[in-house]
Parts: structure tokens; C-alpha cells; sequence
């Protein structure tokens, strides 16, 4: 979205000098006049636009913004209120600035004659396709408060998994960094003093201390951090343009996904966004053709992408869901007897939300067990470290000691 000023006058006359964001000129145009304006004048707002670029950089909109809007955003409906007041106060009262500015946005567009759904595809890098495809179902429904609270339970759920994993995992990224600045600490501070030491004394050195010795010259550069962070940023370059590709991200999540461990919390992680998702947008009316197809790449793994591409066409010629999923590994036996039991009874989604249910105390459990390895663990590596530097600095010293002696 681009940020234009504008001058125009408003039914009474009065000039009203102001901003907007939208896609182009007659957008805006198109929009004022919705509104009844006399339009003076529209141009870019340079100036305007680059602040909007700092803001999208450092106050992002988080999964939880999002989940708290829409769970206000359908208390709000269910009250009675109208979609453009509604919209109007979670504007003024959300306080992620961007989100903020986003929701203002929609609302002008919903004010204009837009649907809400048309409106909030406007903003594609904030909704995803599924948070506008349940919104539409709503609308078309009539059940939009209903489709909303369920959209933000999918949040708040999604959310939570996100965070528990992120606390877990705490704790080890924590002694990770740490290990790190005390190894460089060690190796700008320490190391320098005892190659003085060594200088002055002549004494010759075992290998190990002259290749701590090394490392610590190298540190001692200015451009070995500049390598490093371009070194950094030109792996993250490569891995994004790798995966971009289909067969580069087929390979990265199969290579993934056959990891001892990992591989396996991966998959169930998943599945349980592929269940959670696919039954929300089934309970809100959605088809299931539909749904299928807004759920590629919702669980970003290009192995469950192809899957789907395969139900999709088996349901076409007649299959049910469960069948065809049965052909695919990456669907565990459990998911498949569940959603095939869902089928018979006719409750689907409720089958699919206890599967994503299961599988989410099934990756939390794994998590647990996996950090309470890795942190001892983490700890030993950390003090082996340090040990073998210590030790390369201090066994040329015991030598001089013994040559005195």
C-alpha cells in the first residue's frame, strides 16, 4: 500500500487536507468520491510512505495482535454493532500502530461498499487466504460473529503452540549465545595477554596453543566481522533463494522431516496445523474442495502440499478424504482412522480438532524431553571449550616452569 496526500472538499465545503493509504491514484480518487468529496488534488506521499516502511520493520504484527483483534473484533458483532463502528473501535484501541492503520484502512474500504472479505484481501501480508476465506463464508452465511470467534480460537490455539515451543526452547538458545560471547571474550581478551607472554619468553609452543593463538589473531580483525555478517546474510540469502524454488523446498523438508527426532515433532507440528485448519474452515461452512486449497501452504511443508494436490484430485473422482490420505506417510495411521471415523458420523471438524489437540501436547511432550537432553548437554560442550583453551595457554607455562625448574 502506498501513502497519498490529498485535498478535497466535503459536502458542506469545508477542505480537508489529509492522507491515505491505497494501491494507486484512482483508488484514492475512487474512494473519496464513495464519500461524497470534491477532489482537489492527490499525489505520493514520500516522506509519509518511508515512515510506514520503519514502522512494517520494527512493530511487525505478531499472531497474538491478531488473535486478540479478532476475538474483540467478534465480541464487538455479537454485540450488535455495526461492521464500520466495530471497525472504527478496534482501530482506536488496538495498539500495534500497524495493525491499527491496517484495520482504519478497512474500515474506509467497507465504508466505500467493499465486503469485509473483499477489504481485508487489500492486505494480503497481514490476512492470510484463510483468514479471508472464513470471513467470507461468514458474511455469505450470516454467522460472521460465529466464524470470527472460531477464527480467533484457531489464533489463540496456534498461538499457544508457537509460544510453548518458543519457551522451551529458551533456555538453550539462551546458553548457546552465552557459550558463544564467553568463547570470544576469551578469545579478544585473554589470548592476546598470553601470546605476549610467549613473545617475551621464547618458549616454543604445542599446536594446539598456536592454533588457539590463531584464532585469536583473526578475531583481533576488524574485517574477520565483517565476513562474518556477510558470510551471515549471504547463507540467509541463499536459503531463502533455495527455497523459493519447489524442488529446493521439497528437498529442504524431506531432509527435514528424516531427522532423529526432529524430523518427527516437524511432522506432527504439520499435521496438527493441516488438522486445525482444515476443520475450522470446514465447521465455517467452507467446501472441501475449498478448504483443500486454501490449506496449501498453510503448514509451509511442500510435502503435505503435494499430498493435498493428490486428495484433491481423488476427492474429484468420488473418493472420500480419509482414502486417499491413507497413501501418504506424512499422515500418521491415527489422523487417517480419526478423520475416516469423522466422515461416518459427520463430525469432521470435531475429529480434525482433537487430532491437532493430540498432536500438540505430542510436540510439546517431545520438546520437553528433547531441551531436557540438550541443555546438560549444551552445558558440557560450553566447558569443554573453554577447558581446551585454558589448557592450550596454560601447558606452555607448565613447560617453562619445568625447563626453570
Amino acid at each position: 500500500m502506498t501513502v497519498y496526500n490529498f485535498k478535497a472538499r466535503n459536502k458542506e465545503g469545508a477542505l480537508i487536507d489529509s492522507t491515505m493509504e491505497a494501491e494507486s491514484e484512482a483508488d484514492v480518487i475512487s474512494k473519496l468520491k464513495a464519500k461524497e468529496y470534491f477532489v482537489i488534488e492527490v499525489n505520493r506521499n514520500l516522506a509519509k510512505q518511508q515512515i510506514n516502511l520503519n514502522i512494517g520493520i520494527f512493530n511487525r504484527i505478531k499472531l497474538r495482535d491478531l488473535s486478540v483483534m479478532t476475538r474483540q473484533f467478534a465480541t464487538l458483532i455479537s454485540s450488535g454493532m455495526s461492521l464500520v463502528e466495530s471497525l472504527d473501535v478496534l482501530s482506536r484501541q488496538t495498539a500495534n500502530e500497524r495493525l491499527s492503520k491496517v484495520l482504519d484502512d478497512v474500515r474506509i474500504n467497507v465504508e466505500s461498499g467493499l465486503s469485509l472479505s473483499e477489504a481485508l484481501s487489500k492486505h494480503t501480508d497481514v490476512f492470510s487466504s484463510m483468514y479471508i476465506s472464513l470471513v467470507n463464508a461468514g458474511e455469505m452465511g450470516g454467522a460472521l460473529d460465529i466464524t470470527l470467534n472460531r477464527l480467533a480460537t484457531f489464533l489463540e490455539k496456534e498461538n499457544e503452540m508457537r509460544m510453548r515451543i518458543n519457551n522451551k526452547t529458551a533456555y538453550p538458545k539462551f546458553v548457546m549465545a552465552f557459550a558463544i560471547v564467553i568463547v570470544i571474550a576469551m578469545i579478544i581478551f585473554i589470548i592476546p595477554t598470553f601470546k605476549g607472554i610467549y613473545d617475551e619468553l621464547g618458549a616454543e609452543l604445542p599446536t594446539i596453543t598456536k592454533v588457539v593463538i590463531f584464532i585469536g589473531d583473526i578475531f583481533k580483525k576488524w574485517y574477520t566481522y565483517i565476513i562474518l555478517i556477510g558470510g551471515f546474510f549471504g547463507i540467509r540469502y541463499l536459503n531463502r533463494k533455495i527455497l523459493s524454488t519447489p524442488k529446493g523446498k521439497h528437498l529442504f523438508d524431506t531432509f527435514k522431516m528424516k531427522i532423529p527426532k526432529i524430523g518427527d515433532i516437524m511432522r506432527k507440528i504439520a499435521i496438527s496445523r493441516f488438522g486445525r485448519t482444515l476443520g475450522t474452515l470446514i465447521a465455517s461452512g467452507v467446501p472441501i474442495l475449498r478448504s483443500l486449497e486454501i490449506l496449501k501452504g498453510v503448514t509451509e511443508n511442500s510435502i503435505i502440499d503435494d499430498a493435498i494436490d493428490d486428495i484433491v484430485e481423488d476427492i474429484k473422482e468420488g473418493e472420500s478424504i480419509s482414502t486417499p490420505m491413507a497413501k501418504h506417510k506424512v499422515f500418521t495411521p491415527m489422523m487417517v482412522q480419526m478423520v475416516s471415523v469423522g466422515e461416518r458420523s459427520g463430525t469432521i471438524d470435531d475429529m480434525l480438532e482433537k487430532i491437532s489437540d493430540f498432536y500438540d501436547e505430542e510436540v510439546t511432550n517431545s520438546v520437553d524431553v528433547i531441551t531436557t537432553i540438550i541443555e546438560p548437554m549444551m552445558l558440557l560442550v560450553v566447558a569443554l571449550i573453554v577447558a581446551v583453551i585454558l589448557l592450550s595457554l596454560y601447558i606452555p607455562l607448565f613447560s617453562i616452569y619445568q625447563n626453570i625448574g
